[in-house]
């Protein structure tokens, strides 16, 4: 990155990625777990609870001014409208986690499975989409395993 800015919002970007796939990993462990077994549903609770923190460390972190997609916008213009596409993907992640925390205390475990894992895989690809973008604008992986 151009600056020592740009570099810091990418070592942070960094090291919120991994932030955001431990509290990933965590949720699918907790939603594979036997679900007859009565700390279940606290457990998927608390799971998704950490990822919706860390997703919201995400968001603040990218979005801040100065942040990620700031530098992005900065640094390689001919991105904007890439960069305005995952910035745009965080309001709908935000509510499908909090519409899977909603449904926990009460829904069939086999639905509470599926939309955990609908919830899995959008933020997944979140993920990639913006790992893609950095890769476009500065040739630097971002961390694809952390």
């Amino acid at each position: 990155m151009g600056d020592e800015n740009g570099g810091e919002a990418l070592e942070s970007a960094r090291a919120r990625r991994a932030t955001l796939k431990s509290a990933l990993s965590a949720v699918e462990v907790a939603a594979a777990s036997p679900a007859a077994q009565a700390e279940w549903r606290p457990e998927l609770a608390a799971a998704l609870n950490v990822l919706r923190e860390a997703f919201d460390d995400h968001v603040r972190d990218v979005e801040d001014p100065g942040g990620l997609l700031d530098v992005l916008r900065e640094e390689a213009p001919h991105l904007s409208g890439q960069v305005g596409v995952v910035q745009g993907e965080h309001p709908a992640l935000e509510k499908q986690i909090d519409d899977v925390v909603a449904m926990v205390d009460d829904a069939a475990p086999e639905e509470i499975r599926d939309a955990v894992l609908q919830t899995l895989l959008a933020l997944a690809r979140h993920r990639q989409n913006g790992a893609d973008l950095v890769y476009k604008a500065y040739s630097v992986d971002i961390g694809g395993v952390g």
